[in-house]
């Protein structure tokens, strides 16, 4: 495709231009796409470069092609956000030509956005503490498991590790919401020394924020092949359970996933969700399911 500024520098420390942003995008179509198709999508746009102000953009541009859809949802406080909605594996480079670093999805899919087909677990530690990440990875697919739920890991391109698990989409929000925080609250209870549900970093400790919050309508979560922008052009990437042990978040770049291609793990089929039993053992284990919260953590 023809790249505006194919020249300039989107990643300085690289020296990654946008031409080769847009070609790993390209490259990267067919992987990707399945991930985005038919989802409300949250761009996050650099327009002059990751060292320059980006913006997340949740609302389709005007001059977006028609093969962009567009999903409008009503705000809480009145009016609607309009979500672009790709349909062809050509919108991926055309966004990415548009500024688009990262691509953020929704759980679920239009039109049947009520009932998630995903079920994402973002384990965040801080900064620089990869191995209690791990150990944090390796618990929720433990417990995930445990309720006979296939998961796999994905080295986010940033600080930390997602856990994603393909769900049958036949469950109702407010039972995925509860059931993310019930394991979250069961792996916090199994190793409650490396592992929270503390919102605020202060009261974590060096433990990792177990966030299930990814969960909730109207949240989202980066996609993997996404890129993310980070000084590397490090890559969200899903991994084999057995390379997480040698495998940083930020293994992954822009540089060098022509070598990941064709050694990527296979993806897990859907799972049943079965939302009473992990609530009922949450419960069991003390785990407060009462507290409400938002999509951003806010008591409601």
């Amino acid at each position: 495709m023809n790249v505006s500024s194919p020249e300039r520098i989107m990643f300085p420390e690289i020296g990654l231009t946008k031409a080769e942003m847009v070609g790993y995008y390209e490259t990267m179509a067919d992987l990707i796409f399945p991930f985005l198709v038919a989802r409300p999508l949250t761009l996050e746009r650099y327009p002059r470069g990751i060292d320059a102000k980006g913006f997340m953009q949740k609302n389709a541009a005007d001059h977006f092609p028609a093969s962009i859809e567009r999903f409008e949802v009503p705000k809480s406080d009145g009016g609607t956000t309009t979500f672009p909605v790709i349909t062809d594996p050509t919108d991926v480079p055309y966004l990415a030509n548009q500024g688009t670093v990262s691509f953020h999805i929704w759980t679920s899919r239009v039109p049947d956005t009520d009932r998630p087909d995903y079920f994402v677990m973002d384990l965040d530690p801080e900064e620089g503490d990869v191995a209690k990440a791990r150990l944090a990875a390796e618990a929720v697919g433990s417990v995930l498991a445990s309720f006979g739920i296939d998961s796999l890991p994905v080295a986010t391109g940033s600080k930390g590790y997602h856990v994603w698990a393909p769900i049958v989409a036949d469950v109702a929000w407010e039972n995925v919401a509860t059931s993310a925080q019930a394991i979250a609250g069961l792996v916090v209870a199994a190793h409650p020394e490396i592992a929270t549900t503390e919102f605020l970093k202060k009261n974590r400790h060096g433990r990792v924020f177990v966030d299930w919050m990814r969960n909730h309508p109207g949240a989202s979560v980066v996609s993997p092949f996404s890129i993310r922008p980070r000084p590397r052009a490090s890559v969200s990437t899903p991994i084999a359970w057995n390379e997480l042990p040698s495998t940083n978040p930020d293994t992954w770049t822009v540089t060098n996933m022509a070598e990941r291609i064709n050694d990527l793990p296979v993806w897990p089929d859907r799972s049943v969700l079965p939302y009473a039993a992990i609530e009922e053992a949450a419960r069991n284990a003390g785990v407060d399911l009462d507290t409400r919260f938002d999509r951003f953590g806010r008591e409601t």
